[in-house]
């Protein structure tokens, strides 16, 4: 093997891992996303933006129930938190 070239089955066994670590930090987003949801449906702000304060759209909403920001401010967050 050369000089800084790894084994193959190391090379994978990395890249499985950092997929792995992906897919969960996506699953946390998304079970604390529900979980605001919930929390701000029980305090009657739900369909209203986070965010800004405005409706959250009804295609959104249809969409996604979970949402808690409308589509201009999830885009700004999402920007923000890559």
């Amino acid at each position: 093997m050369s000089r800084g070239f790894r084994n193959e089955d190391v090379t994978q066994a990395m890249t499985d891992q950092a997929m792995a670590d992906s897919i969960h930090k996506v699953l946390e987003r998304d079970a604390e996303q529900v979980a605001r949801s919930e929390d701000r449906r029980a305090h009657g702000e739900q369909g209203r933006c986070e965010d800004c304060g405005r409706p959250i759209g009804a295609e959104r909403m249809a969409a996604l129930p979970s949402s808690t920001r409308c589509v201009n401010c999830q885009s700004a967050w999402e920007q923000a938190n890559r």
